[in-house]
């Protein structure tokens, strides 16, 4: 993977902070700004490590995966946190850690279209 990969990933990833584009799409406003902190380098990390063992398409599906799973599990957190007035710690914690996951899925994905559109 080449390093000037990261450049368009790290847009995005600024990009969906500074418009608080997680709070937009259900996270709690007060850490929705946290989740794209904590999870873009998480995410970008992965990204980087994944790629010395995994070619460009198996990494593409298994990040979008990734990214899917954490945003239902997020979604779902939310609806349980609401439904039980906020007395459920484990369906919080599902909907900040899902918008964790959600963040640094779509920082590895981004980092890996990156990567694999300046591979000429």
């Amino acid at each position: 993977m080449r390093p000037v990969a990261i450049i368009p990933a790290l847009a995005l990833v600024a990009l969906i902070w500074a418009t608080d584009l997680p709070a937009t799409l259900g996270a709690h406003p007060q850490w929705s700004g946290k989740s794209a902190l904590i999870g873009a380098p998480i995410g970008l990390a992965f990204a980087w490590i994944a790629a010395m063992w995994i070619a460009a398409v198996p990494r593409l599906v298994i990040f979008a995966a990734i990214t899917a799973l954490a945003g239902t599990a997020a979604f779902l957190g939310k609806r349980a946190f609401v439904a039980s007035f906020g007395d459920s710690a484990l369906a919080g914690q599902f909907w900040f850690f899902g918008w964790i996951g959600t963040m640094a899925g779509i920082a590895a994905l981004a980092l890996t279209l990156a990567a694999f559109a300046l591979r000429r």
